[in-house]
């Protein structure tokens, strides 16, 4: 029983809130039907691929330390392996029943997630390359799949849906450097070389800080492609407490490195996700 609770944990099911963004982005423009494809396209990323990445990634670090949504992992044990072995085949499996191409892509995304974490290849330790793995996979590439799952590529006809594709991938890469940033000890022990480490604390922060104002920057091109420019400034009002709670850790982390650790970093992406998402449900909602 322990060690089912243990496996569930390193799953972190949680984690997947912060990644639900990316998919209430496409679903502004797909705009689908409440049906079994949409529930599928839920349930594929966001309760089997997203938790699987989790655990497979949980089972080569081996982490002793604070993790994303985890301060205490426990030990992953082969069992974790096959757990996440299961969900991934799964996954796909749901996939087909979608179309084959969105299974495609779903399996795309599983090989560039373990080629991210496994021990052989681990494209995580070589900072740029990890980055862009992330950037690409996590955002764009899941619009794009639902996209192809619950409409057609037609719909990249569709006026400001490029810059907002595009946007995804921004929002990702303001928060990937976060979840780094107190983890640089760990990971050179690990013999990780992350982006974070690459630029140091100041330079994490200016870089996250950069990846928002071009998210932001590409949601006012779309908005304004649109004629919605009121969306813009909606979010600007929605996201308001998490930016402004962004530069207030920074300037506290600048002044003192205490301040950069695992619970300040949970504070910012919780409260980040949980704003980002409402977001887009409120778009989703009033079109």
């Amino acid at each position: 029983m322990n060690q089912i609770i243990d496996n569930i944990k390193l799953l972190r099911f949680p984690f997947s809130v912060f990644l639900l963004p990316i998919t209430l982005m496409s679903l502004v423009f797909i705009q689908p039907v409440f049906g079994l494809n949409l529930i599928l396209v839920l349930v594929i990323w966001h309760v089997l691929v997203y938790p699987s990445s989790n655990g497979y990634n949980s089972y080569h670090d081996q982490d002793t330390g604070p993790i994303g949504a985890l301060e205490n992992p426990p030990l992953a044990t082969r069992s974790l392996l096959t757990i996440s072995n299961w969900m991934d085949i799964t996954a796909i499996g749901l996939s087909f029943l979608i179309n084959w191409k969105f299974a495609l892509l779903v399996g795309l995304y599983i090989l560039s997630s373990r080629a991210y974490s496994n021990r052989k290849i681990r494209l995580k330790k070589y900072p740029v390359i990890g980055f862009l793995v992330v950037f690409v996979f996590q955002g764009i590439w899941i619009f794009c799949s639902n996209v192809v799952g619950l409409s057609s590529m037609e719909l990249f006809n569709s006026k400001g849906i490029i810059p907002y594709a595009l946007a995804s991938s921004f929002f990702i890469a303001t928060i990937y450097p976060l979840t780094q940033i107190y983890q640089h000890e760990a990971d050179k022990k690990d013999n990780v070389k992350t982006l974070s480490m690459l630029l140091g604390i100041k330079g994490t922060f200016l870089l996250s800080g950069f990846m928002f104002f071009c998210a932001s920057t590409l949601l006012f091109i779309s908005n304004y492609q649109m004629h919605k420019i009121y969306q813009f400034w909606l979010f600007l009002v929605v996201l308001a407490p998490s930016t402004l709670y962004f530069l207030f850790w920074m300037i506290k982390s600048l002044k003192d490195l205490r301040e950069v650790n695992f619970k300040n970093t949970m504070k910012m992406l919780i409260l980040s996700s949980i704003l980002t998402n409402l977001y887009f449900i409120i778009i989703l909602i009033n079109p």
